[in-house]
């Protein structure tokens, strides 16, 4: 199957906005992601570790995850990050908090930034050695891969720019599976420039694709989608009152962009077969598909023909085999 193994990282659909507050009230940063849970979240300011407090208040609904930092003086100034992480790895993201009526020469007085990280030296059988005790900076996107909507047989590049302390690495996934460079998709890194490309695409590849960017400092994901079309949307129009022994007829419909070819026909059953099953309804809606209980029972449908079959072909051999002795059996008594 093609999604299968570790449930897909987590991403953001509302990420930490930077915000600023008057000194004595309440600030709330607050994000959430979309993945699959159990979700476990750290948050770190100026790169340590917080824990709730008194004075720090960290809570999670859901998928929606809160800080809440009470009584705001300027030693609560700086640079707050969320990393969020499942089975499937995790993501990251970061804002600033401020107070009102504070100029940027009071607050550097007041807040002292830690020290710069030493580059990176490179080390004899490795790229690059981390200085200890010093991360640098966390992955982020400057720029995410943008969705794409293409028709079959093209070749489609998907582009994120990204920045962060090296040395990053770069992962892309389709689904939970990651891919793996060759004659079906290239993976490239090149300064700041992260790229997916894949060669002659067709249906089967419509789905979601991960970018995952990671360093010694934390890893950071998003993800986009592609849909290929070329090939008409298939309409199952299913309403399935069998009779055991009688023939069963399925009605459907297709509909795209004219002209409509035959080489337009897709094979929705086909498809589904490399889902994971939790997202049949989102692939089938994606093609066209509005009668999802009607699919369903196509599936059920399918499998028991293959079993019926699979049965007279025994049933087919075993006859055979009947003959066969019977005639032999004959042939000794003459």
């Amino acid at each position: 199957a093609i999604f299968c193994g570790k449930a897909p990282p987590p991403t953001f659909v509302r990420e930490l906005r930077p915000t600023e507050v008057v000194k004595g009230l309440e600030a709330t940063l607050e994000c959430e992601v979309t993945g699959t849970p159990p979700f476990e979240v750290k948050w770190l300011k100026n790169n340590k570790e917080m824990f709730s407090s008194k004075k720090y208040a960290i809570s999670t609904k859901e998928s929606i995850f809160t800080l809440n930092v009470t009584n705001c003086d300027v030693s609560d100034v700086g640079e707050y990050q969320c990393i969020i992480s499942n089975e499937g790895g995790s993501c990251s993201c970061s804002t600033r908090l401020s107070l009102k009526g504070h100029s940027s020469e009071r607050l550097a007085a007041c807040c002292t930034p830690s020290p710069p990280c030493p580059p990176l030296l490179p080390k004899q059988g490795a790229t690059a050695v981390a200085v200890s005790g010093c991360q640098g900076k966390p992955p982020s996107f400057m720029k995410k891969p943008e969705p794409l909507n293409v028709f079959s047989g093209t070749n489609i590049t998907f582009t994120s720019i990204i920045k962060g302390s090296p040395p990053l690495e770069v992962k892309w996934f389709r689904g939970s599976v990651e891919l793996v460079p060759g004659h079906k998709c290239n993976i490239t890194l090149q300064d700041s420039l992260a790229e997916l490309e894949l060669f002659d695409v067709h249906p089967l590849l419509s789905g979601d694709y991960t970018c995952q960017v990671s360093n010694e400092a934390g890893k950071i994901s998003c993800t986009t989608h592609l849909f290929v079309k070329g090939l008409s949307r298939l309409l199952f129009l299913i309403d399935v009152h069998e009779t055991v022994g009688l023939p069963v007829t399925f009605d459907c419909g297709i509909a795209g962009s004219e002209p409509i070819e035959e080489d337009q026909t897709i094979d929705i059953l086909e498809l589904l077969k490399n889902v994971d099953p939790k997202e049949y309804e989102k692939y089938a809606r994606m093609y066209g598909i509005t009668d999802f209980r009607g699919l369903l029972q196509a599936f059920e449908l399918l499998k028991q023909t293959r079993e019926e079959e699979s049965h007279r072909l025994d049933k087919k051999q075993t006859n055979k085999q009947t003959k066969y002795l019977l005639h032999n059996a004959l042939l000794y008594h003459h």
